[in-house]
């Protein structure tokens, strides 16, 4: 099974994925190039919509099998449903930002519901009040976390690789440590995320779209909070798997809000994205960031596993440099 699901599910998203990009050029579901994009050409998008297509479906026949438990399925089903419609509606119709805040903020309530909300601790439960607070900055927090999958798609490729790193490295440790089905799970999101990234390969001839960005925000950000919750991984080996990703688009943010008036308007002044233009080369920064999360980033997460007291350490170690990076290159050097 663990060889046939992945292997099913990448042949499915990869047949999706075919005629979508067929359908959307005649649909005219693209994206136009404009003076903040890195691409000069019009190219399908809202191919992440099949990812989600795939997984919800592998997840369904988990709950149907008595794999998954009711509430962590209306988590992971509910919440993604809603952000991969979502996003495929913004792909076509472009909604209003504040309408998508909203039906973001919709989901993560929704998922942190049926989750029971973030674990508790004695400290909590003698001043309840402050235990409602950290749910509340909890949302807020999963909310900026898939804006921030949204904000790092911004070159070929490099969030549809991300998103098979996350899946790979956290899906092989469960499968190892045989903590199922969320092992199995994420090995499936990742050969469908191998599968998209067949046509996301610099250069790119279809994008993720927010159907996809979306929904990867939503999804590793439940499944960060169910494991951590079970005791399955520890909050900082998450948070070192997504270093690159949460230390890039929160210094670019703050420095914008800083330096730019409208710092909230889109724009293209991430590190990487600066780097792609002065280089034009795409494939090159994929990979260089890829090489970060394999060769940096994985071997601290293992560290962390493995001298769970010095985790926190591990933490700093893959922060520091990503937001050297970002400071050398990000928002200043655009300046």
């Amino acid at each position: 099974m663990i060889i046939w699901l992945p292997l099913i599910a990448f042949v499915l998203s990869f047949l999706g994925v075919y005629f979508l990009k067929k359908y959307a050029l005649r649909l005219k579901i693209v994206a136009i190039p404009n003076e903040r994009s890195l691409h000069n050409k019009v190219t399908p998008r809202g191919g992440g919509v099949i990812i989600a297509i795939v997984f919800l479906a592998f997840l369904l026949v988990f709950y149907i099998t008595r794999q998954i438990m009711v509430a962590e399925f209306l988590v992971l089903f509910g919440g993604g449903l809603i952000m991969a419609v979502t996003g495929f509606l913004d792909d076509i119709l472009e909604l209003k930002a504040s309408i998508r805040f909203i039906i973001q903020f919709f989901a993560v309530g929704w998922g942190l519901y049926w989750i029971g909300g973030i674990p508790s601790t004695a400290f909590f439960e003698r001043l309840p009040v402050l235990y409602a607070i950290a749910n509340a900055v909890t949302v807020v927090a999963l909310v900026w976390f898939i804006n921030s999958f949204n904000f790092i798609d911004g070159i070929d490729g490099l969030a549809t690789t991300s998103a098979t790193f996350f899946s790979l490295s956290t899906g092989g440790y469960f499968l190892w440590q045989g903590i199922e089905p969320y092992g199995s799970l994420l090995i499936v999101l990742a050969a469908s995320s191998l599968a998209f990234l067949c046509f996301n390969w610099p250069p790119a001839k279809m994008f993720l779209g927010d159907a996809g960005s979306n929904f990867f925000g939503y999804l590793f950000g439940a499944m960060v909070l169910i494991t951590v919750k079970n005791g399955n991984l520890s909050i900082w080996t998450w948070l070192i798997i997504l270093a690159y990703l949460i230390t890039d688009t929160t210094t670019t943010t703050f420095l914008r809000l800083c330096l730019v008036k409208g710092w909230y308007h889109t724009h293209r002044s991430h590190a990487y994205q600066n780097l792609a233009r002065v280089l034009d080369n795409h494939k090159f920064v994929t990979c260089l960031i890829t090489g970060i999360n394999v060769f940096y980033l994985l071997p601290l997460a293992y560290l962390s596993i493995q001298y769970q007291q010095y985790a926190w350490l591990a933490f700093a170690a893959s922060v520091i440099p990503i937001l050297g990076f970002v400071l050398k290159y990000g928002p200043l050097y655009a300046r």
